[in-house]
């Protein structure tokens, strides 16, 4: 079993980050897919990447000889894995429990290098600019602002009430 997801990576040419890339999957049934685009996280030229089944059923996957384990608990299996190819597909194999018995099916992955984007977490941004955390910061502060009148203004109608009746 590899602790290591970037062990066999192939070299890339960007700097040290995390990015998202567009990737597609080929074999199987056709009934499998993975989510895409991913996350794909480049340390000292290599890269490796995150891989998120439609499905819970896989609980493990071989990728250049060595076993990766899911990294999550819960939810569509994810596995960090090396990335062996560029703008090619390359070979792995994902160990699915969904049948009768566990099976290693013959997959192939392909990450498209051309469209490789800075990832930003949290920082989704909507039509017009604006990423979901400034307007949610906005919707909160003109609330906030909103009941601190309401308040200020019933403590000046109330001690308005209390002057007048006493």
């Amino acid at each position: 079993v590899a602790d290591d997801p970037f062990k066999g990576a192939a070299p890339v040419s960007l700097a040290d980050g995390v990015y998202l890339v567009e990737v597609s999957l080929e074999g199987g049934s056709g009934k499998a897919t993975i989510a895409s685009p991913t996350e794909f996280e480049v340390f000292g030229g290599v890269a490796a990447m995150k891989v998120e089944w439609s499905s819970s059923n896989y609980d493990y996957m071989i990728v250049g000889g060595w076993k990766y384990l899911p990294v999550n608990e819960g939810g569509n299996s994810t596995f960090v894995i090396p990335v062996l190819a560029y703008d090619k597909p390359f070979d792995v194999v994902g160990d699915t429990t969904a049948m009768s018995e566990a099976h290693e099916i013959d997959y192939r992955i392909r990450i498209a290098l051309d469209t490789v984007q800075p990832f930003v977490e949290n920082e989704t941004a909507v039509e017009g600019g604006l990423s979901v955390s400034w307007i949610v910061f906005i919707v909160c502060a003109a609330l906030s602002a909103t009941i601190l009148a309401a308040i200020i203004v019933l403590i000046v109608r109330y001690r308005r009430k209390t002057r007048l009746s006493g």
